[in-house]
């Protein structure tokens, strides 16, 4: 992405140091490559499912949002 502006660089990437980090982790389930975050209760929720097979999209389980087993 190439991002034109007539800003300077310190205006445009300020406060960036303070965004915390979602705690999104790269995760393996049962062979399918997702990306998940953890919930305060101690679950884990799969936020993007990064399988490239197509039949893995179709699965119920791996709706974006669903809770997972571990």
């Amino acid at each position: 992405m190439i991002l034109w502006t007539p800003m300077q660089l310190e205006l445009v990437f300020e406060g960036l140091e303070k965004m915390s980090d979602p705690g999104y982790r790269h995760v393996c389930h049962r062979g399918v490559p997702m990306l998940v975050e953890k919930t305060g209760d101690g679950g884990v929720r799969m936020a993007r499912l990064l399988s490239t097979d197509p039949r893995d999209y179709l699965k119920a389980e791996y709706v974006p949002g669903s809770m997972l087993e571990c």
